[in-house]
């Protein structure tokens, strides 16, 4: 009888724990994501490239750039009708191109998630914020919107800031049903965590820190704050995100391709990598510039 009653309770305990499934950090950014300057600057994000492997053993984001066109569709690309990239204020060694005040600028990122996300995703922008006509953050830091009136005067003029909007587009492994015209991303609100659309959204940034945008992860079977059907996300699908710059801008503001990242947690077993999986057909984008301690992995005869 006691038997009987542990796997009766064992049989119902089956039932009622969910699936689980292994998972991971990780980040997406435009081409290499391990190359990527902030990731580069960034220990935690360095963790994550050392550490995020597939089945085969090779540190995904090492096969991570995307940018051909063919083979990849969608493809990862950063463009802007800003300027030419020049040496960025804040950023020594990084490239950016600059809008300064009462112009505008438009500046877009495409970037191919390399797992399916079980979490929300978190859009981290980081750009450089100055007064205009100055090229030292150290003395002329700024934020956007901002300016401050000939009596001292601080005033933030809210449609002078930024606009950001984020769309997804399916991939080569989309749920059915995903639209190839994309959808809406959404955004929660700090704090609060309520539901806005990415479509147009103001935001703002100073000085050269990283601004963090929380986007809600898509559920199929649910609709966004626009009203559009929204399907669940997976590895090769690309979010597409675009910051434009109004005419009444304050601030001398930069952004480059590397100003852009994603950062989620993946579901293990969903990695997407360049070239095939397993056969180290192309090489890699990091092993000659990022250290490994040891042997890495994906390259054993590095």
């Amino acid at each position: 009888m006691i038997k009987k009653i542990i796997m009766l309770t064992f049989a119902i305990a089956l039932v009622a724990t969910p699936a689980f499934a292994g998972n991971t950090p990780e980040f997406d950014a435009v081409g290499c994501d391990a190359t990527n300057y902030f990731a580069l600057q960034d220990m935690t994000k360095q963790r994550v490239v050392d550490n995020v492997m597939n089945g085969f053993g090779e540190l995904i984001n090492c096969f991570s750039d995307f940018t051909p066109t063919p083979p990849y569709s969608p493809h990862e690309f950063f463009t802007t009708d800003a300027g030419q990239l020049q040496p960025d204020p804040c950023f020594p060694g990084y490239l950016s191109a600059l809008t300064d005040p009462w112009n505008q600028g438009l500046y877009r990122w495409q970037i191919v998630l390399q797992m399916k996300p079980e979490s929300d995703i978190n859009l981290n922008i980081v750009d450089c914020v100055l007064k205009h006509n100055t090229f030292d953050i150290w003395w002329s830091a700024e934020q956007t919107g901002r300016f401050r009136r000939d009596n001292g005067q601080l005033v933030m003029v809210l449609s002078a800031n930024p606009r950001v909007t984020a769309k997804v587009y399916p991939g080569p492994f989309h749920t059915n049903g995903f639209p190839a015209e994309g959808f809406y991303m959404d955004a929660r609100q700090l704090p609060g965590l309520d539901s806005v659309p990415m479509d147009d959204a103001l935001y703002t940034s100073k000085a050269f820190w990283e601004e963090g945008i929380v986007m809600v992860l898509p559920e199929t079977g649910t609709t966004n704050s626009k009203g559009e059907a929204v399907y669940n996300l997976k590895q090769g699908d690309a979010i597409n995100v675009c910051v434009a710059i109004p005419g009444n801008n304050t601030v001398d503001l930069f952004y480059g391709r590397d100003s852009v990242i994603l950062k989620y947690i993946g579901i293990i077993g969903t990695e997407y990598v360049t070239g095939v999986a397993g056969t180290n057909e192309e090489p890699g984008c990091c092993f000659e510039t990022v250290p490994f301690m040891g042997e890495d992995p994906a390259c054993p005869d590095c």
